[in-house]
């Protein structure tokens, strides 16, 4: 990595030394993956699938079980280096009304600028970047640092996915993926979607990282609503 862009990211642990802000239990950063393999009706369910998710009562009573029963929330959707949006800025989470507030942004929120492109490689070790610098403009702070990167495919443009995440362990950062496995748009030699050993596989070895970190599997787009409920429930519970 350059040398400027980890100075840059360096400034994480400073910021959480220095942060004014309102106290949560968690930062949590949603990172869904929107590169070329995801197929239009995957995007919805994959947007659909978060909404429902936040806004599950049993996802909500976990969150105000939390120390200061509230969690700072952000939605990006993204694919190569260039290409990271904002779907949802950062929002508390404190109760089902705010759940409700926050599902109901994901859902309405527009579709990134550059979807439409042909080309949209996947680069997971840039949006685990773009979140640890998301962290610092979060408006409350937070011992709890997650990056939760849902995906289809492995990291295929950018820096190395290894590197990235051993660096944001090293600053306090945990990062749990979900693994979207069977997508109905695999690249031509299926490495990029089914790469040797697994997706989940793919996962654990490169990409999650942390205290208690894991990768949950969601069997194709259809399951995937059910399958984020459950991990945000396994992320919330974590927190002590």
């Amino acid at each position: 990595m350059r040398v400027g862009l980890i100075a840059g990211i360096a400034l994480l642990t400073a910021h959480s030394a220095q942060a004014r802000g309102e106290p949560v239990d968690l930062l949590l950063c949603m990172a869904a993956d929107v590169s070329e393999s995801v197929t239009p009706d995957e995007y919805d369910l994959q947007k659909q699938g978060h909404a429902s998710a936040i806004e599950d009562p049993d996802v909500v009573n976990v969150i105000r079980s939390g120390l200061h029963g509230k969690i700072a929330v952000m939605y990006v959707e993204w694919a190569d280096q260039q290409q990271q949006f904002d779907g949802v800025d950062w929002h508390i989470v404190a109760d089902l009304t705010s759940a409700r507030q926050v599902a109901e942004k994901i859902r309405n929120a527009p579709s990134p600028p550059w979807i439409h492109k042909k080309v949209r490689n996947t680069s997971t070790s840039e949006v685990v970047q773009y979140c640890m610098r998301r962290f610092q403009s979060a408006p409350a702070v937070s011992r709890r640092l997650v990056i939760d990167i849902s995906s289809d495919g492995t990291n295929n443009v950018g820096a190395r996915i290894d590197a990235v995440r051993d660096f944001a362990v090293s600053q306090g950062v945990v990062i749990n993926a979900l693994a979207i496995e069977d997508s109905v748009s695999p690249f031509p030699n299926g490495t990029h979607t089914r790469p040797e050993g697994g997706l989940v596989n793919y996962f654990q070895a490169n990409v999650v990282g942390g205290p208690g970190a894991f990768v949950q599997v969601a069997r194709g787009y259809a399951s995937f609503g059910e399958m984020i409920r459950r991990k945000f429930i396994l992320e919330l519970a974590s927190v002590e």
